[in-house]
């Protein structure tokens, strides 16, 4: 009997072994100089509630489209200065830092060089601080944030059962252009252990995290403000100890009663997806000596080959940055040319680049700011030096949209535009005027 006994328990050991509630510590987050690839995967009619102890949840089905590359750093190494920035120079705010070195274009305003700062220790990793480069209204500038209200991601060890919430907050402003204030309300479970099945492969002792966000945006763009917004998010982590990253990330938006799911993403090898090759470049209208900054919009890619179609300028007529810079010393059109490379594979876009001549009365007016009001005349506004002839007057919002069109004339008539924030662009030949007008 005692015989039989000691099999049957020697039978169960290995099962007890694999099924054992894993703990997740902080020894198991990623440090400085790791790098994760992670893989997008086409979303669809997958299952992620589905939740309880030595679970298997098997999603080796999904298709990867993308993959994005995530580095972590010292926040000393995201390329400023301690004058430029003393708060992410001290250890006991900020010890990590992540990149994934996306871009974001969004009619006229072009986001750059993301970071996220953290500290990290033995009892929760928090996100304290952000930054990263933006291009609007011919304008490149670097926008740092400090959370009022740091962002609690993990609390660490992570247990099977554990239950907490925190509440962040933090604001970004463009003095004179943008402003935003985030709060968030963030509750975190782990709800569920077992393994979990992607395409890179089998990750057992897995434990499962959802995270219930509730988010308010107050946002206001030069002087107009926009409605305030509650958007409600939840994110599903699976965490498998002795991996620096979540293997299996879903992020979903609730719209009306039900969870829709955005992204999926999970953890991988790196991974040659097709590029695309985009881009975008500030100001829209250069002048001779301008400094055009580049802002890179591409995709999938992890090597650059920019070719400014400006031969004159010599070995500065080609570049392998991210986001190059190129100043153009003769007025002209140039083909601006990059080729988005990943491994193997490549994508090439080729946009004009228009180049004119500013007069000096163009110098004189491109300062001034207009502030139109109602009045009886129809809401006409005069532009002093403007002669009619070949030529047209733009008018584009803030978004980077045309909102109207005119023959070139001393008089323009904005008696149908709606109160906003207006950039009046005269062109006549090579010379180019831009005024900015708010209307109330």
């Amino acid at each position: 009997m005692k015989k039989q006994l000691h099999v049957l328990l020697l039978a169960l050991l290995p099962v007890l072994s694999i099924n054992a509630q894993p703990v997740y510590n902080a020894s198991d987050y990623a440090v400085a100089g790791d790098t994760v690839f992670l893989t997008q995967a086409q979303t669809g009619s997958y299952n992620f509630d589905t939740t309880g102890v030595n679970m298997t949840w098997n999603y080796a089905a999904l298709t990867g489209v993308s993959q994005r590359r995530l580095r972590f750093r010292l926040p000393t190494q995201t390329g400023f200065t301690f004058t430029q920035w003393p708060y992410i120079y001290n250890s006991s705010n900020v010890n990590l830092s992540s990149t994934d070195d996306q871009a974001v274009s969004l009619g006229n305003f072009q986001q750059t060089d993301p970071n996220d700062y953290f500290l990290k220790n033995n009892s929760l990793l928090e996100q304290k601080a952000s930054s990263f480069a933006v291009g609007v209204n011919n304008t490149s500038i670097n926008v740092k944030n400090v959370y009022t209200t740091s962002d609690v991601l993990y609390r660490f060890p992570m247990n099977y059962g554990d239950l907490d919430s925190s509440l962040a907050s933090y604001t970004s402003s463009i003095p004179g252009f943008y402003y935003r204030e985030t709060s968030i309300k963030r509750v975190n479970e782990n709800e569920g252990w077992g393994t979990v099945i992607t395409p890179y492969g089998s990750f057992s002792n897995c434990l499962k995290m959802v995270s219930s966000l509730m988010q308010i945006d107050t946002i206001s763009i030069d002087t107009f403000g926009v409605p305030t917004d509650t958007l409600y998010f939840r994110e599903f982590r699976w965490m498998s100890p002795g991996w620096n990253y979540p293997v299996l990330t879903v992020r979903q938006i609730k719209t009306g009663m039900i969870y829709i799911t955005q992204s999926i993403e999970y953890y991988d090898v790196q991974q040659y997806f097709q590029p695309n090759a985009l881009f975008a470049y500030l100001p829209v209208g250069p002048l001779v000596g301008d400094t055009v900054l580049f802002q890179n919009l591409s995709t999938n890619s992890t090597g650059y080959r920019w070719n400014f179609g400006d031969p004159a300028s010599g070995a500065g007529d080609s570049s392998a940055a991210i986001n190059p810079s190129h100043v153009f010393n003769a007025a002209g059109t140039y083909y601006v040319q990059l080729i988005a490379e990943n491994g193997t594979l490549s994508d090439t876009i080729t946009l004009p680049v228009n180049v004119s001549v500013m007069t000096s009365a163009g110098e004189e007016s491109s300062a001034s700011l207009l502030h139109i009001y109602p009045n009886p005349a129809g809401e006409k506004i005069c532009l002093q030096g403007i002669n009619a002839g070949e030529g047209e007057i733009l008018l584009y919002d803030c978004t980077g949209k045309v909102a109207g069109k005119f023959p070139l004339a001393p008089e323009l008539n904005i008696a149908d535009l709606k109160p906003g924030v207006y950039f009046v662009v005269i062109r006549k030949e090579n010379e180019v005027i831009i005024r900015k007008m708010i209307k109330t």
